[in-house]
């Protein structure tokens, strides 16, 4: 996630870097650090999503007495399945009376 951050703060501040963001480190810009972090999140949610798909990243491995090997099969929890959320109506019914203003 770091180096994703990096690099699409990079490519972000790089064309279309115009605004400084510190005077320390006159390179970085308020664009660039706005991209990276908006590409990061885009990033983590794809991520995340497939490899919540594999059992392998999801189940611990345990010694199967039965197979005589190790195995991963196991019923994924609620926690790594997907979910569909939604948002409430204060967010939609305020973008639409931002939008008229």
């Amino acid at each position: 996630m770091i180096i994703c951050n990096d690099v699409w703060a990079y490519v972000f501040g790089f064309f279309f870097g115009r605004t400084p963001l510190i005077k320390l480190s006159p390179k970085k810009t308020w664009e660039g650090f706005i991209g990276g972090g908006f590409a990061t999140v885009i990033f983590g949610l794809l991520f995340s999503y497939a490899l919540c798909q594999h059992k392998y990243f999801v189940c611990p491995i345990e010694f199967s007495e039965k197979l005589g090997r190790m195995s991963i099969d196991c019923e994924p929890s609620q926690l790594f399945r997907p979910h569909e959320y939604s948002l409430p109506s204060f967010p939609g019914s305020f973008l639409s009376v931002v939008s008229i203003v």
